[in-house]
């Protein structure tokens, strides 16, 4: 049996599509890296430096400034005879040295970023040290410990209820129906504080990515730091991947969303829709147990 859905659902399921791919690398990524940062911001934290320290550190700055100079003139120079060069490549090997061209200047604004926060960081440990807020590093620290927990709970969500068939428990099912009892408005904070998380892990693991692979820019975001360009990036990446974590949310918890619209849509109708309710479900091997009949299935 065949029924029909309407377009904002197949376009949903669509989005839902293309952004599993970015949200199964990168989130993956920021469970694990958010609450590692948080927790080394706390262990880094600025101390004060005595003398010998203070000026080893000055010069190692010094010298690795002096360096990206050197290497961000050269860079310049070889883009400007490499300009010349293209005219006479073919669109083979014109595409391909520009590409080689990027990834250099990727790699080369990688090596000024990082550099970039060495220089804040001995800056907040020597000329900003009376001005540094102490509370920034316990908050990292709480915020780290908080990450753990919810990456944790995470993981065992996966493990015990979303992979074996049966479920071998409900587990934060159970937590959030506990609300139920006695404050419903608790239960669903709760499912927002999972479900964001989620989000905030996907855009740490493509700043994670980015710095260890070529791909793309890195665009990180920071106070009074963030260049327009970032900020789209960014946006960009938490609409692709909303959906995805909406999908991924409403699997985790379909026990606590029952009877929800949510789960009538992203348990039922995707998740029979043609070809990507194959890819859901032996793709990704996420177990689904829908209400209805496994026989219907959506065009």
């Amino acid at each position: 049996m065949e029924l029909s859905i309407n377009p904002a659902t197949f376009y949903a399921g669509l989005m839902a599509w293309l952004g599993w791919f970015l949200f199964a690398c990168f989130g993956g990524i920021g469970m694990a890296a958010l609450p590692l940062d948080l927790i080394l911001a706390f262990v880094n934290r600025p101390h004060h430096m005595d003398a010998v320290e203070f000026a080893e550190a000055q010069r190692s700055l010094r010298d690795r400034v002096n360096e990206l100079v050197n290497v961000g003139e050269l860079l310049k120079i070889e883009q400007e005879e490499n300009a010349q060069k293209y005219e006479k490549m073919g669109w083979r090997e014109r595409r391909k040295a520009m590409a080689e061209e990027k990834k250099t200047w990727i790699k080369f604004k990688q090596a000024v970023y990082l550099m970039e926060e060495d220089a804040e960081d001995f800056a907040n440990c020597t000329a900003n040290y009376r001005n540094y807020n102490p509370l920034i590093p316990i908050f990292s620290l709480l915020g780290g410990i908080l990450a753990l927990v919810i990456s944790l709970c995470w993981v065992l969500q996966i493990i015990l209820y979303m992979l074996p068939t049966p479920p071998v428990t409900p587990f934060l099912n159970e937590y959030f129906r506990w609300f139920e009892t006695w404050f419903n408005l608790f239960g669903v904070l709760s499912v927002a504080i999972f479900s964001f998380y989620l989000l905030i892990c996907a855009v740490k693991g493509c700043f994670k990515f980015g710095l260890r692979f070529l791909f793309f820019q890195v665009h990180p975001m920071k106070l009074n730091k963030t260049y327009m360009s970032s900020f789209l990036f960014n946006i960009g990446l938490v609409l692709l991947c909303a959906l995805p974590v909406v999908q991924f949310s409403a699997s985790a918890f379909q026990d606590y969303a029952r009877y929800t619209t949510v789960n009538q849509t992203f348990n039922v109708q995707l998740y029979y829709l043609k070809f990507f309710g194959w890819f859901w479900r032996i793709a990704t091997h996420v177990r689904i147990t829908p209400p209805l009949d496994p026989s219907l299935a959506m065009a």
